[in-house]
C-alpha cells in the first residue's frame, strides 16, 4: 500500500500531529508499505526521512487559512503526481475540506480527529465559529473517520451520529541507556528537584497557570522547567517570560529534542500537563513511559489514560489547585505504584508498533470494502 498523510506542520518541529504522522509513517514503511508526508513549512522542498517521502509546502501566515491552503495543494499534487496511492489520511478538519476531490478521482480517504480546533483560545470567536463549521461539515461528508482518543469517538457519535474507530497516539519506549546531554548543567538543574512542562506554548496548555501555581507554592530549592516554544504566538510567549521575570527558579529552555528531551524526562520530579484541551497527549504518554509522576488536568482526554489514583489532579485554569499539588509532590511521597501502573499501560497499549499494526489492519479493511463495491 501507499499512504499519503496530509495536515501537519514542519516534520522537524514535532508537535502532536507532526509526531503522529512522523511515527506512523515510520512504522508504515517498516512494515513494508510506502508513505508520503505533506508538511506546512516555511519553504518548498522534498526529502526522504526514515524511508518515507516528506514534501514541504509554503502557505499563508494566517492561522486559519494556512492548513486548508497547504492541504489543497497537497491534495492536487497527490491526485496528479503521486502514482499508486492507496489512501489519503487527512489529519484534522481544516485539511480535510478537500477530501472530496480525492474521492472524486477514485482515491479513498480517511479523516482523523486530533481534538476540537474550534475550542482553542488562539482563535478569535469568529474563527472558532468557522472551525466549528469545518468540523461539522467534514465529519458529515467523510465516510471513514478515526479519532485519537475514545472521548472524541464518543463525542462524534453523540453530536453527529457518526461511528468512528479509535486509533490512539503512541510513543516509542525510552532507550535503556540515556544519551549524552549537558542540559542539566546548562540550566543549573538538579536531578529530581524540578517540575517539567513540555510542549508547544499555547494558551490551551495553561503554562501561565502553571507558572502562577508554582510561584504561589513558594517551594525553596525547586525549579519549574518550561520546555517549549511557539513562533506563531510571540506575544503569548513574551507574556510567559514576563511572568517568570525576576524568578530564576522558573526556567525556559525553548523547544527540546533528542538527548536534551530525554534527559529532562529522566530527571524531572514531576511532569505537569494542566491543559484545558487535549486530544490524547503524546508527551503525556512519553512522560508515563519514563516512569515520571504526573500532574494532570481533570479532563476526559487525560482520564482516558490515567486512573484516579495514578496522577495528581487539578482543575483546568486553577493556579491554586496547581500550587496545592506541587506542594504535595515536593514532600517526596512514594509514587512507585502509580508510575509502574502508568508504564504498564503505555507499554501494553500505546507503543507505535502496536498502534501501527492496528492502523494498517483498519486501512486494509477499508480498501477491501471499497474494492468490493
Amino acid at each position: 500500500m501507499k499512504i499519503v498523510f496530509i495536515g501537519g506542520r514542519d516534520i522537524r518541529i514535532l508537535g502532536g500531529i507532526e509526531n503522529y504522522m512522523y511515527n506512523l509513517a515510520t512504522q508504515v514503511v517498516r512494515l513494508g508499505h510506502e508513505a508520503v508526508v505533506y508538511c506546512e513549512s516555511d519553504h518548498n522542498g522534498t526529502e526522504w526521512v526514515n524511508g518515507f517521502k516528506v514534501v514541504s509546502m509554503k502557505g499563508p501566515k494566517s492561522n486559519l487559512l494556512c492548513k486548508p491552503w497547504v492541504s489543497l495543494k497537497a491534495t492536487l499534487r497527490t491526485i496528479f503526481r503521486e502514482k499508486g496511492v492507496s489512501l489519503i489520511h487527512y489529519n484534522a478538519w481544516p485539511p480535510a475540506l478537500w477530501s472530496w476531490m480525492a474521492r472524486l478521482c477514485g482515491i479513498p480517504t480517511l479523516l482523523e480527529g486530533h481534538g476540537h480546533e474550534w475550542q482553542r483560545s488562539k482563535y478569535s470567536p469568529r474563527q472558532q465559529k468557522i472551525l466549528k463549521w469545518m468540523e461539522r461539515h467534514t465529519a458529515r461528508t467523510n465516510r471513514n473517520l478515526i479519532m485519537c482518543s475514545e472521548s472524541q469517538t464518543r463525542y462524534f457519535k453523540a453530536h453527529y451520529g457518526r461511528d468512528a474507530v479509535t486509533v490512539p497516539t503512541a510513543v516509542n519506549l525510552p532507550p535503556a541507556e540515556a544519551p549524552q546531554s549537558d542540559i542539566l548543567a546548562r540550566y543549573e538543574l538538579m536531578p529530581g528537584r524540578f517540575f517539567l512542562s513540555m510542549g508547544r506554548l499555547v494558551p490551551d496548555k495553561n503554562p501561565d497557570y502553571l507558572i502562577q501555581g508554582f510561584l504561589e507554592a513558594g517551594l525553596t530549592g525547586w525549579k519549574l522547567v518550561i520546555a517549549g516554544s511557539n513562533d506563531a504566538l510571540p506575544d503569548y510567549v513574551a507574556r510567559l517570560h514576563a511572568l517568570g521575570e525576576g524568578h530564576p527558579e522558573v526556567v525556559f529552555t525553548g523547544a527540546v529534542y533528542g538527548a536534551d528531551k530525554d534527559c529532562l524526562l529522566r530527571n524531572a520530579a514531576l511532569f505537569c500537563l494542566p491543559s484545558t484541551i487535549e486530544g490524547l497527549s503524546i508527551v503525556l504518554l512519553e512522560a508515563m513511559s519514563y516512569h515520571r509522576p504526573i500532574l494532570a488536568s481533570d479532563i476526559d482526554a487525560n482520564r482516558e489514560v490515567l486512573q484516579p489514583e495514578t496522577a495528581l489532579w487539578v482543575r483546568p485554569e486553577q493556579a491554586d489547585d496547581i500550587a496545592r499539588e506541587l506542594r504535595r509532590a515536593s514532600e517526596t511521597p512514594d509514587f512507585t505504584e502509580a508510575v509502574e501502573t502508568n508504564y504498564a499501560l503505555v507499554s501494553g497499549r500505546y507503543t507505535w508498533e502496536r498502534v501501527a499494526a492496528g492502523y494498517l489492519q483498519h486501512v486494509q479493511t477499508l480498501i477491501r470494502k471499497r474494492d468490493q463495491r
